[in-house]
């Protein structure tokens, strides 16, 4: 079961020494990475637009028709472990105790 999910520009990430990119500490909220990214390398109305609002765009999949619509830049988040499915049944009975 694939467990990414998408982070928003408030939630903080803390990488390696080795993995940072654009900013000189390691520890961020994903608004400041992908502010920096933008700031560094995109800095222009079409970059901000980009990250912030979407720019405006066609998506084609295989075996599909044209969707018009919007494409954002984001991060995600992939955990190294994939919870169990009796995670939720353990969630829901600490909470039923309560």
């Amino acid at each position: 079961m694939d467990k990414r999910q998408l982070l928003n520009p408030e939630d903080v990430v803390s990488v390696t020494d080795s993995d940072k990119i654009c900013i000189n500490h390691k520890t961020f909220t994903v608004q400041e990475l992908l502010g920096a990214f933008f700031t560094k390398w995109f800095n222009s109305d079409i970059g901000k637009r980009w990250l912030f609002e979407g720019a405006e765009c066609q998506y084609l999949a295989p075996g599909k028709l044209w969707k018009k619509g919007k494409i954002k830049i984001s991060l995600e988040f992939i955990p190294d472990e994939a919870e169990s499915p009796l995670d939720e049944i353990r969630r829901e009975m600490t909470e039923n105790q309560s």
